[in-house]
């Protein structure tokens, strides 16, 4: 249990910070290094952290923290969405997302996994992730 919540805050604080470090920062930046040695993102996201975080890429991270053994076992198992063949490097990542309830795609049959995610579908995405129900939050929830 403490392994997976520790894999949640790395992908939460990495996920954070792609959001908010200057492209310059990456080199000195441990959870950025530890998330590409882990395989939650690539080399070359990292060059480009000003680059906006795509709705694939965080799917990868959510699904990275707890759920990464179980992404390498799914293979091409089929798709749910038109636009994620069962051959994208994001196939696996979205089914687990869209099955854990954190994320949903789009209401004609479409993922977009190459749009920019925006601030509240991160916020959302993240708050579902640590278990929260987001109907209950009260404010200026986005």
């Amino acid at each position: 249990m403490k392994k997976r919540i520790l894999a949640l805050l790395l992908a939460v604080c990495v996920a954070c910070s792609m959001l908010i470090l200057p492209a310059s920062a990456s080199g000195s930046n441990t959870a950025v290094q530890t998330a590409v040695t882990l395989g939650g993102l690539t080399s070359d996201q990292t060059a480009n952290l000003a680059a906006p975080l795509t709705r694939g890429a965080l799917t990868k991270l959510m699904a990275f923290s707890a759920y990464r053994e179980s992404a390498k076992t799914q293979g091409s198992t089929g798709t749910l969405f038109s636009d994620v063949g069962s051959g994208s490097a994001y196939a696996p990542y979205v089914r687990i997302a869209v099955q854990q309830g954190w994320i949903s795609g789009y209401t004609d049959g479409s993922f977009r996994p190459d749009n920019a995610v925006t601030l509240e579908e991160a916020c959302t995405a993240v708050l579902k992730l640590l278990g929260y129900d987001v109907t209950t939050l009260s404010g200026t929830f986005p």
